[in-house]
């Protein structure tokens, strides 16, 4: 079906091809300050084709036939200007921008033709953004980010200045954790459909439907307030002046994960390629039967009770039979990894009012997957032996299965110049089958790991993620109110995270005994998740523009801003338990024999009229485990920029926001009915143990300078206060159950905000057109941060709680330059590169140091925050030849060490030890198609984890991902 979709497409696009044989012009007129001219007009030279700035941005377009033209550019107080030789191709658009200087000369900033509007995605434009802006910002266009590869906007992240993104989706700026990190689709946020997470999957954006991605990395207060290391801000496209269509195929081999036998998989139904869930992994369907509720079937003692009870005992067997076995994963052979996209977009008029839309539509679907990598882990049980004891040493194999569906719908209406409106809707569908085995010694269950003695477990999962975003944005200018502009937003967000039927299963093999004693092991057991989000937010800002005779740029903004996030959060667990059916042993292992039909319910065999119940299958959910929460914020911000001097210039403000936080486990709802079915009293204790409740009022000014040195420099500084907040499983009073080694997580309704201080330091320059150098210092001051620590109770569990305070600093530097200064052949060369070096520390628990030191009186009171990098490097070599259509590129990133997780009592933490990555691309555009060619991890370095202690380097994590070669081929007008 899906190649019958493609192929229609296709055919209607080519079709539509016929109609698109005009070029285009577009660009923006700034005046020799470097603002947008609103109201100039650009016209071809002798006629009266052409366009009137808009009033919003000063942008204009309009449609020409091929040819080469003499282009008039006109603005009241200035003389005409004409840029000779400008040369417009069929389908395809010139970009130019205009700029005029104070004698009215007009200077041509880009000449280059690419196939959609791309003032603020051309490289060159978006560094004359970063130089105006009022805030130390690194930005990467989408002309950069399709050149490096990014399929998406989490890739893309890996190349801005101090940013690493850890998972392949979470974004850490200077890096801290993404608690620290605010992320925003055109300025309104993005919600996190993982419980443990604070900022949003990156991952899910495809960088198809992207403009630029902006890191603004100090705060103005017309910024969310939380966020500390950065804010970043991903700009979906414009809507194309003309009519244009593209679609692209690539495929992908990678040396570990395709063209392989040893893919571990499951079941998981026909729709697993496409990333969905076709009702193969649903809860089985007698839980719906009444029964269950009736007679108490689901109960952990079901099976004493069912053997003198004929009809529960049937109830217990249809229980049994219905569930099945799940356990079994297989093997199979993986083909390539594969995307399809395509996109369509045109303008018209309806009357004079132009009207623009856009689509674009993807698919992929890749495999990935490493075979005996390392799992262990290892603890400090005290005394003089100067180890660390081992508790697992596993073998580990890991595979996995995605589909990813996504796609953006937009329309926008431009009833004049100074009024636009956009409507726009984004899908992302992504599904992720996993297996995985674990393998070796284990001493906590008694098992060294031989080959007839050995631990082994399994988890299979589903893991299902969905955003739906659909948002209208307005941006008005006022001309008769002195080009008052107003933006307002609203959107509402519909996300949700979906495991369904997630199987785990652990035993001891040894000399051909199966030993799965409930008492020392997780009994199989299969989880079921779900996660919904509706997340409404609402935005209006105002722009006034003040004391226009000293200085254009002078203004002052207010606004506000209103979230408003509900969640619903759901676990069930069924359990196995075995009564009096044969072993695995008896079943020497074979789980079809084991959860098969002739042991599981009701067995063949009765006594004295006694059912015999064999393996049968138990609700073993916690209440607690389940929660339902709101999160809303309500802010609003008065700031001013004002310029104190023709080179100095400040931005100062203050922003208020309310926070209010709701989260109670089901624990709640079930104690109120309970009292209430009996009569009795609430037990107030039992509510405020399972209720979180925050209601805060945050107030953070920020006073930013820039100070003006030459025409191509900036010496920025800045002091602001930014806060951080716990998300609703932090808060949420419950401890979750980790797999294999992973202690159990608990939230804490106590917890508060964080308050930190910001100041920071940045010289740039801007050499030629798009081109910079820049030198930046930071330092943070916290109170209260959240971190992770030691929960005392008898197993290891941890919790979050506020530390006293916290301290981070840091330097970074960043140069873009061409190389043709050393010599006219290498113009089209180009470096571009940067590093941050980053130091932190934080206050551990006194309850933690404590318990550390009566293990190891060595144990640190301090330690870096989680995930924090003290080295982060990128830099990328490209090579550039328009008019051939060659474009090559080199790049390499790499983080240093960095914190992965705190160790257990008076153990070492464990870190994430640092690695490189080196990517190569090449394409070659040959009219209107692009082949490209790229190669990525090609170093393939260990992904792995470690903690020291004593000298001595224990492995806790290990792996390789392989390298992969890609080829592509595009055809876009």
């Amino acid at each position: 079906m899906l190649n019958r979709m493609f192929f229609l497409v296709t055919l209607l696009l080519v079709t539509a091809t016929a109609l698109a044989q005009k070029g285009a012009i577009s660009g923006t007129v700034y005046d020799e300050d470097g603002f947008p001219m609103l109201g100039a007009n650009v016209v071809l030279e002798g006629t009266t084709t052409g366009a009137q700035t808009d009033f919003i941005e000063g942008k204009y377009q309009f449609q020409v036939d091929p040819g080469t033209y003499n282009i008039v550019a006109t603005y009241v107080g200035y003389a005409p200007q004409t840029i000779e030789g400008v040369t417009v191709a069929a389908n395809e658009t010139t970009i130019l921008d205009i700029t005029f200087g104070e004698d009215a000369g007009v200077e041509l900033e880009l000449d280059v033709t690419v196939t959609a509007q791309a003032l603020e995605r051309g490289e060159v434009a978006v560094m004359k953004l970063r130089q105006n802006s009022d805030k130390v910002q690194d930005v990467i266009s989408s002309q950069e980010i399709q050149r490096l590869g990014a399929g998406t906007a989490a890739a893309a992240l890996t190349k801005v200045t101090g940013t690493t993104v850890v998972d392949g989706k979470y974004v850490y700026v200077r890096g801290l954790g993404d608690r620290y990190s605010a992320t925003t689709l055109n300025g309104l946020q993005l919600p996190s459909i993982d419980p443990y997470r604070n900022s949003a999957q990156l991952d899910l954006i495809p960088t198809t439907v992207l403009d630029n991605i902006v890191a603004s990395k100090t705060f103005t207060p017309d910024l969310p307030g939380d966020f500390t290391g950065g804010s970043v801000n991903i700009k979906i496209k414009a809507l194309p002046e003309r009519f244009t269509w593209g679609v692209s195929v690539s495929g992908a081999y990678n040396n570990l994960s395709n063209f392989r036998d040893d893919f571990l998989t499951f079941d998981g139904g026909n729709k697993i390629g496409l990333g969905y869930n076709d009702g193969t992994l649903d809860r089985p369907g007698v839980l719906n039967d009444p029964r269950l509720s009736e007679m108490s079937v689901l109960t952990s003692n079901a099976d004493r009770r069912a053997r003198r009870d004929p009809q529960l005992a049937q109830a217990v067997e249809d229980v049994a039979n219905d569930f099945g076995n799940a356990f079994n994963i297989g093997r199979k052979r993986t083909g390539p990894d594969y995307s399809i996209s395509a996109n369509i977009g045109n303008q018209f008029n309806v009357g004079t009012m132009p009207i623009g839309f856009f689509a674009t539509a993807s698919y992929s679907r890749d495999f990935s997957q490493y075979q005996g990598g390392i799992n262990g882990n290892y603890l400090n049980l005290g005394g003089s032996t100067g180890t660390l004891q081992e508790i697992y040493d596993l073998r580990d194999s890991k595979s996995v299965e995605s589909g990813k569906l996504g796609g953006m719908v937009g329309v926008t209406l431009r009833p004049s110049p100074a009024n636009n409106i956009s409507l726009y809707t984004i899908y992302s569908h992504q599904g992720f089958l996993e297996g995985r085995i674990l393998q070796g010694s284990n001493q906590q269950k008694g098992t060294p790991g031989t080959a007839d003695n050995f631990y082994r477990s399994q988890a299979s999962s589903f893991l299902e993620r969905e955003l739906i975003d659909y948002v209208v944005q307005g941006e008005h200018t006022l001309t008769g109110l002195g080009n008052t502009k107003i933006e307002w937003s609203a959107n509402y967000i519909d996300s949700k995270q979906l495991e369904p039927d997630l199987r785990f299963l652990e035993y001891i093999q040894v000399n051909g005994n199966y030993i799965n004693d409930p008492s020392q092991f997780t009994r199989p057991s299969r989880y079921f998740r779900d996660l919904n989000d509706d997340s409404y937010q609402g935005s209006l800002d105002i722009t006034i523009p003040v004391l226009q005779n000293k200085s254009r740029g002078n203004a002052i903004k207010l606004g506000g801003k209103y979230l408003a996030k509900t969640r619903d959060f759901n676990e069930s667990i069924y359990a196995y338990d075995n009564d009096q059916g044969m072993s695995l042993t008896d079943a020497n292992g074979d789980f079809d024999t084991y959860f098969g039909p002739g042991n599981l319910g009701v067995l063949e065999e009765q006594v004295s009229e006694r059912n015999t119940i064999g393996v049968f299958v138990f609700d073993n959910s916690n209440l607690k485990n389940s929660y339902t929460g709101s999160f809303d914020v309500g802010a609003a911000y008065a700031m001013m920029t004002y310029e104190i001097s023709p080179r100095l210039k400040a931005i100062f403000g203050l922003r208020a926001e309310q926070t209010t936080v709701l989260v109670e486990s089901d624990v709640v709802p079930n104690e109120y009915r309970n009292a209430a079915e009996n009569g009795r009293a609430v037990d107030q204790r039992r509510i405020d143990d399972n209720t979180a409740d925050i209601d805060t009022l945050t107030l953070m000014p920020a006073l930013n300078l820039v100070l003006k040195i030459g025409e191509n420099a900036n010496l920025r500084s800045s002091f602001t206060q930014t806060t951080a907040r716990p998300n609703m499983r932090e808060v949420a009073p419950f401890g979750a159950f980790g797999f294999l080694g992973e202690p159990i997580v608990f939230g804490n309704p106590n917890l508060q905000l964080s308050s930190i201080d910001n100041h920071d330091l940045r010289f740039e320059i801007f050499p030629e057109a798009g081109e910079v150098l820049a030198l930046s210092a930071f330092y943070k001051r916290f109170r209260n941060p959240i971190v992770t620590t030691f929960r005392q109770a008898g197993d290891q569990q941890f919790t979050w709680t506020n530390s006293e305070s916290a301290d981070l600093f840091g330097l970074e530097v960043e140069a873009r330059k061409s190389l043709g200064f050393l010599s006219e052949k290498l113009q089209n060369l180009s470096l571009s590169t940067n590093l941050a070096l980053i130091r932190s520390k934080q206050r551990i628990d006194d309850a933690e140091v404590a318990l550390g030191q009566a293990v190891d009186p060595a144990f640190s009171a301090e330690r870096p925050f989680n995930g924090q990098s003290p080295f982060v490097a990128n830099a990328n070599l490209s090579y550039a030849t328009p008019e051939s259509g060659w474009d090559m590129i080199i790049a390499y990133n790499y983080f240093g060490d960095r914190l992965q997780s705190i160790g257990a009592v008076g153990s070492p933490d464990i870190f994430e030890r640092g690695r490189g990555q080196l990517d190569a691309s090449v394409s070659k555009k040959i009219q209107n198609f692009k082949l490209s060619l790229r190669a990525r991890n090609l170093l393939n370095p260990a992904f792995e984890s470690y903690s020291e202690f004593d000298g001595q380097t224990y492995i806790f994590q290990s792996y390789e991902r392989g390298r992969e070669i890609s080829f592509g081929i595009s055809y876009g007008i």
